[in-house]
């Protein structure tokens, strides 16, 4: 057993597939096979069960997959440190719209070091088909054809003051917003979209502000300058959120990629922030 194989094997325990990871590693399927046995042979333990077309790790994988993390990562290090060599940063660009709230996840979902970009969607989208990019947290939409991974879905929510008319709402119709005091948040990924179901209801905002800063716009909205339009984790204090029936906007979060390399390297992070956020769900719930 060598580090190469500890790395087949968290390579398998994050696409849960034998022929996914070999893609992916550049290996045969028996040579992947041949190394995951010697690893539940050097540990005395299966690791791995069939499941479908796919393979489901068993509760000792689950137990080692940490320690071998660690060590991958320990032994990474020494290498370069042994050879001077300083590695290349993943460069991960990340949704304007996201930043705040996605940040401190995502500098921790990636243990090497990395290089942040903050830029709109289509400019995400053209630097990472175009290689300037590794990885992009955006928000996806329906026509995106560049592989990619989910990570949450949210529905677009109503958020006002705590003094508005409308703080002490669960829900409102989509027709009682026509002439309200809005602000525009500039950065809003579903601009075009929101503008065209307002039009089909007949409903017309009374843009008062616009900004392309997150925080601008909630001191706007906390102040009772006028209400937004935002996904429902857009809450913050001295704000409220009220749904809105009829309001058929949903944002789509996840991570986009192009080479296979970067797909792997995708799994690793999309698995890390699943991690976080079901951490911050139960937190929450406590």
């Amino acid at each position: 057993m060598n580090i190469q194989h500890l790395r087949y094997f968290l390579t398998v325990m994050e696409t849960s597939s034998i022929s996914r990871a070999a893609g992916l590693l550049g290996v045969t399927q028996p040579t992947l096979s041949v190394a995951l046995k010697r690893i539940e042979s050097e540990f005395g333990t299966r690791l791995f069960a069939p499941d479908g077309r796919g393979i489901r790790p068993l509760p000792d994988a689950r137990l080692l997959e940490e320690s071998v993390r660690l060590a991958v990562r320990v032994l990474s290090d020494a290498k370069r440190d042994l050879s001077g060599v300083a590695p290349a940063a993943l460069k991960i660009g990340i949704l304007q719209s996201l930043a705040e709230s996605w940040l401190p996840r995502l500098a921790s979902a990636w243990n090497g070091p990395v290089a942040i970009v903050e830029a709109l969607s289509d400019e995400l989208d053209k630097q990472v088909r175009g290689g300037a990019l590794d990885l992009a947290l955006t928000a996806l939409s329906p026509n995106d054809r560049s592989p990619h991974k989910v990570l949450s879905h949210e529905p677009y929510m109503l958020f006002v003051g705590v003094m508005h008319l409308f703080a002490g709402r669960r829900t409102i119709g989509l027709a009682e917003l026509d002439r309200q005091p809005f602000v525009l948040r500039q950065c809003c990924e579903l601009l075009g979209s929101g503008r065209r179901v307002l039009a089909a209801a007949n409903v017309r905002f009374e843009v008062v502000a616009k900004t392309r800063q997150e925080a601008t716009a909630a001191a706007l909205v906390a102040a009772g300058v006028g209400c937004t339009l935002a996904p429902r984790s857009w809450l913050r204090p001295g704000l409220r959120a009220v749904k809105v029936e009829g309001l058929s906007l949903e944002r789509t979060v996840g991570l986009m990629w192009k080479t296979q390399v970067n797909e792997r390297r995708a799994a690793g992070i999309a698995k890390n922030l699943k991690a976080s956020m079901t951490s911050s769900s139960q937190v929450k719930a406590a």
